[in-house]
């Protein structure tokens, strides 16, 4: 028996010398392999941080571009912050490969000639290389400078935008190293408390290395450390184990002959468990009935109380009520019955490896390596869940206790029922009165809220209507998820401004609804507008920095007077804000409801007057600079309503973008005005031009060219005889259908004028896609001919249509003196009220032929 308890200890102590072997073996490996991932981390962050720099316009427009480097500035905006936070030892600003014209030596300014190249082939390769390199390419090396070496990157100074710069010059190169030394090594490998960390030429026997750099001649070829010995530890705590194992085994025998009495003491607890059984049956029960009729106490209370006491009637260690649910398993309870607490343990209960089993069995009992009992939760014949209780290891199952699980098996299955019905409850309760993305109330929940707050408060509050701007711009660009991000981040600094009972609610896409309690009107107006400061703080969408555009209208008034009248009269300020500047905080008045129901009201009627008449035409005639003869006219649209007289367009004309009746409109100038320019054809003794106005909407429509040109050719109107009239704000638009439409009229050999040129934003290169064959100069310009300045804007504009090869009319003029000026200068068309008005077709008429008679 000695014997082999002997042999049994030799072969455990060989056993742990062998593993301590191996432990130590790996342990160093592991950390060789951490410390060079670390070594290689910190080495790739230099091109990283070098294309920070280099890549950069500012860097490039002082340093990289003039033949004069503004060295000043380079030194003020790279030198502290290069080594301090980047961590780079030497800096190099090299005139290609010939001199060096900054050096920077641990956050130092050194004189450039200390770094002689002329001395250091291998650098003036590196410099060679970096020149030849591709745009943006970086070249790094390992090269010695003294007696260190040193990771080297270089890169040419570039600008990031390549297309600003007419002509690039990329001969100067900036280079960043870091230094191998024990200190610079120390800090990348600060975190692993490495002992005995030292630079050598070659290994140390006995220590752990990993190799630096290939750089011949230096000391620190290589970091060597004194490893950690986790083997040995491991052998030296489990001298304490195994020594007490020994005694274990010595103590085996002594436990069989007590095995037989631990038994009979089972039984006798067993048979006095029972009554404590149907007792703990019988709570179980009323505490079922208790949570199926009644909701005062939460599902996870319910499911604590029913693990504490079905384990205090089976004196068990733990119990767990597991849901099987499609994708995922759901513990409803998992508790230390000790302590009535949640199971401290970091691993979660477990289902049972065998489904099919336990639902035909009920109930699977396990008593090695633990006491452990499954029993089957079944609903409609299928497995939804277990209950599974764990006791002391080595405890006997009776049947009594079998029964008892089984049968709190079937009071959970009734239990899931009950919460079921809650779940689906609370759930529709959440869909109606919150919003899903961002948590925030509901328009529902918002409108009922306000009937309540009227009961509740008093004094003055505030109810505002707020909507993003930007946010579907942010959805094409960047995904809806960034589009998501935005509006989360807004209802997050939403719901930190309310107070008590205020309430904050998402009622649409990009729309968000307040209610703000105020107590003083100043106090409301106050709150209001810090929150619209907070709302425009930046917002980080992926790597780019979003700042948040907003317009709010509000309405300050008693609590007494909450309703959803309040909410709509917010919707008017905010109506009226839109129509204003971004970041606009309107209030409401009773001015904005009568402009609300004016533009109503005139929407309504400009409706009718499509379809009942009310709309006119008015021809203003430009005519040749030179001769004074009429060449054309532009067509004006008019309205004169019964109800409200005359409308400008300057109203009507927005009402109808807005209103969706601008193509309608458009189509109707488009057919009156070729039906009067065919009857002038037969009519009048010179062919004429008419220019009409396309707005950007119109523009939109993909079938407008289509409409157009079939309009043309029922009045037999050629295409020579017509010019389309479009403003600058188009040339920063980018729909396929505006691009399309104009492509088709330059195919068609129809001319394309830029109206009001001058005061938007329009490009040569818009002018020269489009071949643009007229521009209208703004009236702007001309009232101001009588300044020097200004005469030499418009000289300069002719001078550039003209070599562009457009030709340019004169808007808005009234003067003899400002046609002789816009002669002299060399503008081809004249138009304004020192020749005629705008007039009706008839008048157009008779004034072309008392013209033609002059």
């Amino acid at each position: 028996m000695m014997l082999l308890i002997a042999l049994l200890i030799g072969g455990l102590a060989w056993l742990l010398w062998r593993t301590a072997v191996r432990q130590n073996e790996v342990a160093v490996a592991a950390e060789q392999a951490l410390v060079m991932a670390l070594l290689d981390a910190s080495k790739r962050q230099l091109p990283a941080s070098l294309s920070d720099y280099a890549l950069w316009d500012d860097m490039y427009a002082k340093v990289g571009m003039p033949a004069q480097p503004d060295l000043a500035w380079f030194d003020d905006g790279t030198t502290e912050t290069i080594h301090t936070k980047l961590k780079i030892d030497l800096m190099l600003l090299a005139e290609g490969d010939r001199r060096v014209l900054r050096l920077m030596l641990r956050g130092e300014l050194r004189d450039g000639a200390e770094f002689e190249l002329d001395r250091l082939p291998a650098w003036r390769a590196l410099l060679s290389e970096a020149r030849a390199a591709a745009a943006g390419k970086e070249v790094s090396r390992d090269l010695r400078w003294g007696d260190h070496a040193y990771w080297v990157t270089a890169l040419r100074v570039q600008p990031q935008d390549v297309t600003k710069y007419a002509k690039l010059r990329a001969d100067r190169v900036l280079v960043f190293a870091r230094k191998l030394d024990v200190a610079r090594v120390a800090d990348v490998l600060s975190q692993q408390r490495l002992d005995g960390l030292t630079l050598r030429r070659e290994p140390v026997a006995g220590g752990a290395y990993v190799a630096l750099t290939q750089v011949d001649g230096v000391q620190g070829r290589y970091v060597v450390w004194w490893p950690k010995q986790s083997g040995s530890a491991f052998v030296h705590a489990l001298l304490v184990p195994a020594g007490l194992l020994v005694m274990l085994i010595l103590l085996l025998g002594w436990g069989l002959l007590r095995d037989a009495r631990l038994r009979q003491r089972a039984l006798s607890r067993a048979m006095a468990s029972q009554a404590q059984m149907r007792a703990a049956n019988v709570a179980l029960v009323a505490l079922t009935y208790a949570h199926h009729h009644g909701s005062d106490a939460t599902d996870a209370d319910y499911w604590q109380r029913f693990a504490i006491t079905l384990g205090k009637a089976i004196r068990a260690q733990r119990v767990s009520l597991l849901r099987h649910d499609a994708q995922v398993d759901t513990a409803l309870a998992d508790i230390d019955i000790a302590s009535q607490s949640a199971w401290p343990g970091p691993a979660g209960p477990q289902r049972t490896n065998n489904p099919r089993l336990l639902a035909q069995e009920y109930l699977m009992l396990e008593d090695a390596p633990q006491a452990r009992a499954r029993a089957a939760v079944i609903r409609g014949g299928r497995l939804v869940g277990e209950v599974l209780v764990e006791r002391e290891a080595g405890t006997q199952w009776l049947q009594d206790e079998g029964n008892f699980l089984v049968a709190a098996a079937a009071l959970v299955a009734l239990s899931l029922e009950t919460s079921s019905r809650r779940d689906v409850e609370r759930h529709l309760h959440k869909q109606v009165y919150f919003d899903p993305l961002t948590g925030l109330s509901s328009a529902l929940r918002l409108s009922e809220e306000l009937l309540l707050r009227r009961q509740d408060w008093s004094g003055m509050v505030v109810v505002a209507v707020l909507r993003l701007e930007e946010l579907e711009d942010i959805n094409l660009l960047y995904g809806r998820e960034a589009g998501d991000t935005v509006l989360r981040t807004t209802a997050a600094r939403l719901s930190a401004v309310l107070q008590a009972d205020e309430l904050a609610a998402r009622s649409g896409g990009k729309r968000f609804d307040l209610l703000l309690y105020a107590g003083q009107a100043a106090s409301g107006h106050a709150r209001l507008s810090s929150l619209l400061v907070q709302l425009t703080e930046p917002i980080m969408v992926g790597t780019q920095q979003f700042r948040p555009q907003c317009r709010v209208g509000a309405v300050l008034c008693e609590a007494k007077e909450l309703g959803a009248a309040r909410l709509q009269e917010a919707c008017l300020a905010l109506d009226q804000a839109q129509q204003g500047g971004r970041d606009r905080l309107v209030w409401y008045d009773q001015t904005l409801r009568a402009l609300a129901e004016r533009r109503l009201a005139l929407l309504q009627a400009l409706r009718r007057a499509l379809v009942q008449g009310g709309l006119s035409l008015a021809y203003q005639p430009f005519v040749d600079a030179a001769s004074r003869q009429p060449v054309g006219a532009e067509v004006l649209l008019r309205w004169r309503d019964s109800e409200f007289g005359v409308v400008s367009p300057a109203e009507f004309v927005p009402l109808a973008e807005e209103g969706g009746l601008i193509l309608e409109l458009g189509d109707w100038v488009m057919e009156t005005a070729m039906a009067q320019l065919q009857q002038w054809q037969s009519q009048l003794p010179v062919p004429l031009r008419l220019a009409i106005n396309l707005s950007p909407r119109q523009l939109e429509d993909e079938k407008l060219a289509i409409r157009l040109f079939a309009a043309m050719a029922r009045h037999q109107v050629t295409c020579s005889a017509v010019e389309f009239e479009v403003t600058e704000g188009l040339a920063l638009e980018t729909s396929t259908a505006i691009t399309a439409n104009l492509q088709a009229f330059q195919a068609a050999d129809i001319d394309i004028a830029i109206d009001d040129f001058g005061t938007g934003y329009a490009t040569f290169s818009f002018l020269r896609r489009y071949k643009v064959q007229k521009i209208k100069l703004d009236k702007l310009f001309i009232d101001g001919l009588h300044d020097h300045s200004t005469r030499l804007l418009v000289r300069s504009m002719i001078t550039m249509a003209s070599g562009l090869g457009a030709q340019v009319t004169a808007e808005g003029v009234e003067q003899d003196a400002q046609w002789r000026m816009l002669q002299d200068m060399g503008c081809d068309y004249i138009q304004g009220y020192f020749f005629a008005r705008p007039m009706p077709a008839e008048d157009f008429t008779a004034w072309v032929v008392d013209q033609q008679g002059q």
